[in-house]
Formats: structure tokens, sequence, C-alpha cells
């Protein structure tokens, strides 16, 4: 379990794909590999993966078919950015909201608004699939990060990113039509479900 504060990021050294899966090899900082071990969860923009092998300042992780093609693995190139952030312990202050590691989908980007030098407005769209579970002021995992959403549209949302968040994460490379992760609030679908089983929606 992951809190989506993202703290860090590392950039692919090497991506090969083995049959459906792919092999990810990392570079990152050596204070980041410090308490990481083989076996270890590792947020990859919002995706859990475990950790295959760990060496000089290297993470190497093997990605399953089946969360390749619901992110933006399968799109990865060598030294593109990615958000890491490690699993959570029972003592870490809690500061985002709880993030699985588990992606629901990849939305794009329709839009960049930048109307002042503190923050920066990106809209991403979902599609008619994923569209039901955006509610305004609700968290939504995006590479990985815990953000808040401002406004909601047909299939499609809005946020406000800060120049902190920004700094610290690749959503400052961030391009108009570039897919992300997305992973919607575990309790918002929970809410859903029972919603729809109760009134048979």
């Amino acid at each position: 379990m992951f809190t989506g504060i993202v703290k860090e990021t590392g950039k692919i050294y090497e991506i090969r794909k083995k049959s459906d899966d792919y092999i990810l090899t990392l570079e990152v900082s050596k204070s980041f590999l410090e308490d990481v071990k083989e076996g270890d969860s590792i947020s990859v923009d919002g995706v859990c993966l475990t950790v295959e092998r760990v060496w000089e300042s290297f993470l190497r992780f093997y990605a399953l078919s089946q969360s390749a093609e619901k992110s933006i693995i399968r799109f990865y190139k060598k030294n593109k950015e990615v958000n890491l952030e490690k699993s959570m312990r029972v003592d870490d202050r809690f500061g985002g909201h709880i993030v699985l590691g588990h992606v629901d989908t990849t939305g794009y980007v329709k839009k960049i608004i930048k109307p002042n030098r503190n923050k920066v407005e990106i809209e991403i769209d979902v599609g008619s699939k994923f569209s039901k579970f955006l509610v305004e002021n609700d968290s939504i995992s995006v590479n990985g990060i815990s953000l808040t959403i401002k406004n909601v549209f047909e299939n499609s949302f809005i946020l406000d990113i800060i120049p902190e968040t920004l700094k610290i994460t690749n959503l400052k490379n961030l391009n108009v039509g570039e897919r992300v992760n997305i992973e919607i609030n575990q309790i918002t679908k929970n809410i859903y479900k029972f919603l729809k089983e109760k009134n048979n929606v």
C-alpha cells in the first residue's frame, strides 16, 4: 500500500519485452536505494512492482502483461523520468490517500493551462467507462501521485498542480496527448459498488 506522496523520481535505463511481459531497469539515487532490497514493493508511476534485483544505482522489475497493458509501461522509452514511492510502513506518517498500486486505466492529457506562475491546471480525459467515478474534491492517483480533483466534466477532470509537486514529480514533463496512469480512489469505487448493488443501478 502507498500514500501517493512522491518524493523521488528515477529514470528508465532499459526496458525489454519478454513474451507479453516487460523487464524494466531503473536508474535511481543512491539515497533511495539505502533500505531497498529484493522482494520489496515499489510504486513506479503508480504501478506496484516487486524489486527483482538491486545493484549499484539500479533497480530491476519484472512487469507482467496485465500490469503493462493497463498502464503506461508499454509506452516507456529509455531515459523517461518515472515517479517512485516505497511501500508504506506501519510507523509511516499518512499524508495522501490509500493508493494500492493497481492502476485502473490510463487517461490522456487533454489540456495544460498555466494561469499564473504559482500553479498549473491539467485536464485529463479518462473515457466514459471511468468517468462515473469522478467526484469533485475527491482524491485520485495520477502517475502514483495523490491529487485532488478540482472540476469534473463529461469524461474528464481538472487538477490544480502546485509548483512543489511539479518540481519533484514527472508531471512537469507532461505534454498534451500524453498518457498517464489513473487509479480511482478505492473508497469511491467501494461506495459506487455498494450503491449499485443496493439500488440495482
